[in-house]
């Protein structure tokens, strides 16, 4: 695998081969800070001098660090091709490293996990899990001590749409090792050791890539803004907002009384998926399946004609018996109503929530569970997915 980065006039685009194109955009770093210094890093025919590049984020980070309140004292030394600035505890803060910068490289030791497992580390973090994260990976020469942090699971494990991109920028690095640069600057926001945010770069021969990750999602509003909440959502999180907007824009929009809802609120049985939705609309009681995209290639793309692309339902081996059929369907209502002789079947919906376009759109399917028809065209969904997200975290606390 390889990992080549490419640059436009505002767009800075990683591409690894075997994975996705991911992009985005250089004002995710305020001030262009980075900007500034990956021009004085260049030299006469516009490549990138990676000590220079190094000299002057170790200067930026420690004249940053020294500008705040009571700063402890920083200093830097070498950990395998790993450096660090490491600011020692001052009146405000607790120790915690500030940067750490190197070429990566293949390991030279066995994983200590015995050390790892007795770092420190609560259960939850503002109700969310947190792992043992590495600033610099294991795989790229990264040790432990001053390169192990409190991270958000869901970014260290790649779970979130953050924690893919987080991934793949580790994975470029180290891909393209020995002539790639990496670098992680942490961001703290109160005076514990558990960054808010991570600065994650890399750096070729000819340009650099750097995207700023959020770590912390324990402030109140953080908890309550989509565009903060989205990007460090697992799928199944994705999937329970994405039912939890579906209701509101049924219950809100359509006057519907719900009789029921699945994995939002209630927890699954097994391996056994329940029905999204049940509830009665104009007197007839109607099931629905909720269809959620967010971080799939095709989240935010609409037809010629104005629609979201049809969802994907889930098929069988046995013909006609997949997702959303009758059977399907049949099978799941037994706790409700009688499905036994005299059932005639019911209505059935997918409702497709898209957070890309913030749009949502009924479809229409056959008995057989295919033949997807818009049922009338996109709404707006984006004031039913906020109180969705208030729903759920007064519920529970966070997403």
């Amino acid at each position: 695998m390889w990992g080549r980065i490419e640059r436009s006039t505002n767009v800075c685009a990683l591409s690894i081969h075997g994975d996705k194109s991911m992009t985005w955009q250089l004002n995710d770093i305020p001030d262009g800070q980075y900007a500034d210094l990956i021009a004085t890093a260049r030299c006469g025919i516009g490549l990138i001098e990676h000590q220079v590049l190094i000299d002057r984020l170790m200067q930026s980070v420690a004249e940053e660090h020294c500008r705040g309140a009571s700063p402890g004292s920083v200093v830097e030394f070498d950990d395998g091709p790993v450096t660090f600035l490491f600011a020692l505890a001052g009146t405000s803060h607790a120790d915690r490293t500030l940067l750490a910068v190197g070429r990566p490289e293949r390991p030279h030791e066995v994983r200590d996990v015995a050390y790892q497992r007795g770092y420190p580390l609560p259960d939850l973090f503002a109700g969310r899990p947190v792992d043992r994260g590495h600033l610099i990976p294991y795989t790229g020469g990264g040790q432990y001590g001053p390169n192990l942090f409190v991270q958000d699971r869901a970014l260290n494990r790649g779970w979130s749409r953050d924690g893919r991109g987080y991934r793949a920028l580790e994975r470029a690095a180290v891909a393209g090792a020995p002539d790639t640069l990496m670098f992680a600057r942490t961001h703290y926001i109160d005076d514990t050791d558990v960054p808010g945010f991570i600065d994650l770069g890399v750096a070729t021969a000819s340009d650099v890539a750097v995207h700023r990750f959020r770590n912390r999602f324990d402030s109140t509003e953080a908890r309550r803004e989509m565009s903060i909440v989205l990007p460090g959502a697992t799928n199944a999180q994705i999937g329970g907002l994405g039912e939890e907007t579906a209701a509101v824009l049924l219950t809100e929009n359509l006057d519907a009384t719900l009789v029921a809802m699945g994995d939002a609120r209630l927890p699954r049985d097994g391996t056994r998926q329940d029905l999204d939705l049940l509830a009665v609309v104009d007197g007839e009681l109607i099931a629905y399946e909720v269809k959620t995209r967010y971080a799939s290639t095709k989240a935010g793309r609409v037809t010629r004609a104005g629609n979201l692309l049809r969802p994907r339902l889930q098929r069988s081996r046995t013909p006609g018996t997949g997702q959303a059929s009758q059977p399907y369907v049949a099978d799941r209502l037994a706790g409700h109503i009688e499905v036994g002789d005299g059932y005639e079947g019911i209505v059935v919906q997918i409702i497709a929530v898209d957070f890309v376009a913030m749009l949502a759109q009924w479809f229409d399917v056959n008995d057989s569970g295919s033949g997807l028809r818009p049922a009338g065209p996109p709404i707006d969904c984006t004031d039913a997915a906020l109180r969705a997200l208030q729903q759920i975290v007064d519920h529970r606390g966070q997403l």
